[in-house]
């Protein structure tokens, strides 16, 4: 019996803690209240959200704060095959969102679609298709309080 030992199964489980920091802090905290928080640039008014301290274009502070309404576009979405710790059972859909009045995407999961028939949801999901935030009933101040976007109006 020969043994590959170029390939080797790999488990990792960690445990940790992040500290958030005021930017980060901040948005999980309106999550719990429902609410999504982006930051503007100070110079070329670009909305971030997630939120972020500086401007990735021209590196300047984005400290004006602004509410954003759980609206927004489906700029991408896939399915998921495989379950991973923290995801819905699989398949699920993994979507970018342009949230209204914000310049950049939130990847979230997608929900409200049956994923597991491929043609039912490739005919009810369309890039530039509306989606709106769907909240988790227990909030914590955690990403997961956005339970998934779906098609809205559903």
């Amino acid at each position: 019996m020969t043994i590959d030992i170029r390939v080797q199964d790999v488990s990792w489980n960690l445990n940790f803690k992040v500290h958030l920091g005021e930017t980060w802090g901040r948005f999980m905290e309106g999550l719990r209240e429902q609410r999504i928080w982006g930051t503007s640039c100070d110079s070329c008014a670009r909305t971030f959200v997630p939120p972020q301290p500086f401007c990735e274009t021209c590196f300047e502070p984005a400290s004006t704060w602004k509410e954003i309404p759980g609206r927004g576009t489906l700029q991408t979405w896939t399915i998921s095959e495989h379950a991973f710790e923290g995801s819905p059972p699989a398949p699920y859909g993994i979507a970018a969102v342009r949230l209204e009045g914000a310049d950049t995407m939130l990847l979230h999961f997608l929900g409200g679609v049956d994923f597991s028939d491929l043609s039912q949801a490739q005919d009810r999901l369309q890039v530039g298709d509306p989606v709106e935030v769907v909240w988790s009933e227990d909030r914590k101040g955690h990403i997961h309080d956005i339970k998934h976007f779906a098609p809205a109006g559903t």
